[in-house]
């Protein structure tokens, strides 16, 4: 009876993989029979993924209250449903619709099915039974794949191919009246066999309880590395990417046939099913990735060297995917779904198994998206050294990460989890500073997102509505113009309604500047909406700089204040690839303003769960709500850090901005004005604003390699913020910054050599690339940081508002400043000149800095306004 229920419960597995698969074959031919383009198959393939989101959600939590099987049989007719539907669509919306229904019963049956199988295994075979879903799932890929040989050629061959799956959903609908329910749910439901491990569990082992955050971080990286070594690439539209590419071998198969890859990947799972249980997770997981990151750095380097005939270069590109697929199917394939079922808590499992099965859709949605932005073979083989990077980098992380559950009772696990959990706690966690600051710097996104789609709309604004140098300024500029009036006005409202809804309330205006941005008819509306953006962002930065001010403890402040530099690297990144993505699009300036919407929107939805500033609670009086905040965060001690805390009179509060300019207060105002100045000429807003005119200027004339360069610049800054992440809290502020305008300074004065020296060469160009890479790190890892926290912490609790404020409206006014005159200076001065005279100005500020900035690393807000009294 156990292999038959889990056969059964496999059925979901076969489901799950033949409409992953089938979205490989079926949904390009509908797509094309409609004489669509490629973003209605990106619309068509969200719909599935958005509806296994959903699904994933949704049944966890129910599966936790209606029990496992009753969800499995729910699941099989939605699964029918979507499949018919799909079938018969007359139209684009209806096959979307039937894809959403579809993704939901996907959804659902990848987080409960793995959950059954796990409860009703016995220890000692519980790795091999739910890697029987794996083996399903790639089945129901390999079918999906055979369904499009048949198919293929066949006309309308996509509705039978989509209508197939309605037939193992009236299987499992007929099938899962077999199924008995979960024991060990049963259990937990008071059911007539209670089990005595489950006894004295704790009722609040919730999912977002120490052990659940525990679970839930270490699962949901091992879906982020599952999806992000680049299997999704590969199967999910594997005609799309290997179009051109032959890895037939002499088979007789058509180039880009995934069908061997099909089999490669269900041959290695059955091997995983043989070793799972004899080797152990973390030695099977260590040797997948080790594998996979060989089988894709030989796919790379063949596809590096591969021509436009078949040859040793495709062969050793084929070898590669071959190796990497199988080495992908023996661990990374099945343990994240192993490791979910054992480790996330009892009483709750299901919903934290659905909130980790919704973070691989997530994943999954993300790289489904980047693999169809079209390639060649070289730019493919870049994207291999990629995914071969992530696998290294996560071996490195699950050899000490992973905890080996091979041979344990599901119970057994679970009270070893809360024995860790119960340690973590006397420790005291940090968790909720980091994940409440991971949120609340999602805003970050928004402004790297919006700078960097500037700088590269520009270029074809430029083109399109023939703008000149002044006009070109005016865009850029009114972005600017409008950031400085949301600073001035953001210390103000902070202190007025509070941090967290000050926060709220941009999402909406983040919204309305990318639709009125996207819709302009004319420059004049263009430039009222990039005001509008601008304001936002100037509302935004400031507050969430003060908000992690306050909520963070004094030995990570500086950690956590660089997370938004993170998320604003990422939001450059995530800009370079939307333009390149609409480069070749007419009037694709439209596309790349709108896309940051759906974002913006998500931004708002976010910040729900935030709570309040402590110190803003407290400073309005209400030390009940404060203290009940500092709950949330863990802290022990509530009264000392509440007595820490001190009090504002009211007629501090209302004299905040006269204050300002006391001369008490003046240095400290000087010297946030003063960082904010050097962040903006220091010759970071060059990069900024202007990297795609720069890189014009330098000698890149085509705006393809001169986006993807301006990309490369951008990872580069992301890259380093990461590690600054590491140092700023260890090294600090001061030789930090100091160092940094120095070695920014001798950057800038090699790149006017090399522009004087030997202009129009090749090589020179790419050196000045280089050159210029090593000042956006350095600019990263020191002043980008470092500017921006240590405005956030040097002014007292009394004036913090309106000092961050101002100073981040001065910075506005200094950018509105630089980017409406840049154009004019390299147009009369030039380059060189140009470079020459930041690293001057670089030289002056670390003087500066070096005899008035105090260091602030590892002193509390307090201490910190009590140095400027004493000084």
């Amino acid at each position: 009876m156990l292999h038959l229920s889990v056969a059964i419960a496999s059925l979901g597995g076969l489901l799950f993989g033949y409409e992953t698969g089938v979205a490989a074959g079926a949904l390009q031919q509908a797509v094309g029979e409609w004489g669509l383009g490629r973003s209605a198959l990106l619309l068509v393939s969200t719909g599935t993924l958005a509806g296994a989101l959903f699904g994933a959600l949704v049944s966890g939590w129910l599966s936790d209250r209606i029990g496992r099987r009753d969800v499995i049989m729910a699941t099989a007719a939605l699964f029918t449903l979507g499949a018919f539907s799909g079938a018969v669509a007359p139209s684009i919306g209806v096959l979307f619709v039937a894809r959403v229904v579809v993704g939901v019963a996907v959804g659902a049956m990848s987080a409960v099915g793995p959950t059954y199988i796990a409860e009703i295994a016995p220890a000692r075979s519980r790795g091999a039974l739910v890697t029987a879903f794996q083996l399903a799932i790639t089945l129901g890929v390999l079918l999906a794949y055979g369904a499009d040989e048949v198919f293929h050629d066949v006309t309308a061959g996509w509705r039978t191919m989509l209508g197939l799956g309605a037939a193992p959903g009236l299987v499992l609908a007929g099938a899962a009246l077999l199924l008995r329910e979960s024991p060990l749910w049963l259990d937990l439901q008071d059911a007539e066999e209670r089990s005595y491990h489950c006894r004295d569990e704790p009722r609040d082992a919730g999912p977002f309880s120490i052990q659940g955050r525990q679970a839930l971080l270490l699962c949901v990286s091992l879906f982020f590395f599952q999806q992000f070594v680049g299997i999704n690439t590969l199967l999910y539209f594997a005609p799309s990417i290997m179009e051109g590419v032959d890895f037939s071998l002499g088979s007789g198969l058509l180039a880009g046939d995934a069908m061997p890859l099909g089999i490669v990947n269900v041959l290695a799972t059955i091997g995983a099913i043989c070793l799972i249980d004899r080797m152990g997770r973390r030695p099977l997981l260590l040797a997948s990735f080790i594998g996979s990151a060989a089988g894709l750095a030989l796919a790379g380097a063949g596809l590096a060297f591969s021509v436009s005939e078949p040859g040793p270069g495709h062969a050793m590109a084929a070898a590669g995917v071959f190796a990497f697929v199988a080495f992908f199917a023996i661990g990374l394939g099945p343990i994240p779904w192993v490791t979910a079922v054992e480790l996330c808590p009892i009483r709750v499992r299901g919903m934290a198994i659905g909130l980790v099965a919704a973070s691989h859709w997530l994943f999954d949605g993300i790289t489904s998206a980047i693999s169809l932005v079209p390639a060649d073979e070289p730019t493919r083989a870049g994207i291999f050294a990629v995914y071969a990077g992530v696998a290294v980098v996560g071996f490195f992380l699950f050899r000490r990460a992973l905890p080996e559950c091979n041979g344990l009772g599901l119970t057994e696990i679970n009270a070893r989890a809360m024995a860790a959990a119960a340690a973590v706690r006397a420790r005291g966690s940090l968790f909720v500073h980091y994940a409440v600051t991971a949120l609340v710097t999602t805003g970050g996104l928004l402004n790297g997102f919006n700078f960097a789609i500037t700088a590269a709309a520009i270029v074809l604004l430029a083109r399109e509505w023939g703008l000149g140098p002044f006009e070109q300024g005016a865009v850029v500029s009114t972005l600017v113009l409008g950031l400085a009036g949301g600073s001035f006005l953001a210390g103000a409202l902070a202190d007025r309604f509070g941090r967290r809804y000050l926060l709220m309330s941009t999402a909406a205006l983040f919204v309305a500047g990318a639709f009125l941005s996207a819709l302009a008819p004319s420059l004049m509306w263009l430039l009222m909406a990039r005001a509008a953006v601008g304001l936002a962002i100037g509302i935004a930065s400031p507050t969430t700089g003060i908000y992690v001010a306050e909520i963070s403890p004094s030995a990570i402040r500086g950690r956590l204040m660089s997370f938004e530099a993170a998320t604003y690297g990422a939001g450059a990144i995530l800009a370079y690839c939307v333009s390149i993505w609409f480069e070749a699009t007419p009037e694709g300036w439209r596309y790349m303003f709108a896309f940051i919407a759906v974002p913006s929107t998500l931004y708002g939805l976010l910040l729900l769960p935030l709570p309040e500033s402590p110190r803003w609670l407290a400073m309005q009086g209400r030390h009940a709500a404060a203290r009940r905040v500092l709950r949330q965060f863990d802290e022990h001690d509530v009264d000392h850090v509440l007595a820490e805390m001190e009090p504002v009179p009211r007629e501090d509060m209302s004299g905040a901005w006269r204050q300002l300019a006391s001369r008490a207060n003046r240095p400290i105002l000087v010297l946030g004005i003063t960082l904010m100045f050097l962040i903006v000429f220091c010759g970071w807003d060059m990069v900024l604003f202007y990297a795609p005119t720069l890189l014009e200027e330098i000698g890149f004339e085509d705006t393809t390699v001169n986006f993807v360069t301006t990309l490369g610049l951008s990872v580069v800054f992301l890259v380093a913020t990461f590690i600054s992440l590491g140092i700023v809290d260890r090294v600090g502020r001061k030789p930090l910054v100091i160092s940094g305008l120095v070695i920014m300074s001798g950057c800038l004065a090699l790149l006017s050599l090399l522009h004087g020296s030997v202009d129009g060469s090749v090589a020179a160009a790419w050196a000045m690339v280089a050159v210029l890479a090593v000042f956006v790190g350095v600019f990263a890892l020191t002043l980008g940081q470092v500017g921006e926290i240590v405005v956030a912490e040097i002014f007292p609790q009394a004036i913090r508002g309106p000092g961050t404020s101002l100073s981040h409206g001065m910075r506005s006014l200094f950018a509105f400043i630089f980017t409406l005159t840049f154009p004019f200076v390299i147009d009369t001065a030039g380059l060189g000149v140009t470079f020459l005279s930041y690293a001057a100005i670089n030289l002056l500020g670390a003087a500066y800095l070096f005899r008035h900035m105090p260091e602030t690393r590892n002193k509390s807000l307090e201490d910190i306004a009590r140095y400027w009294r004493e000084r």
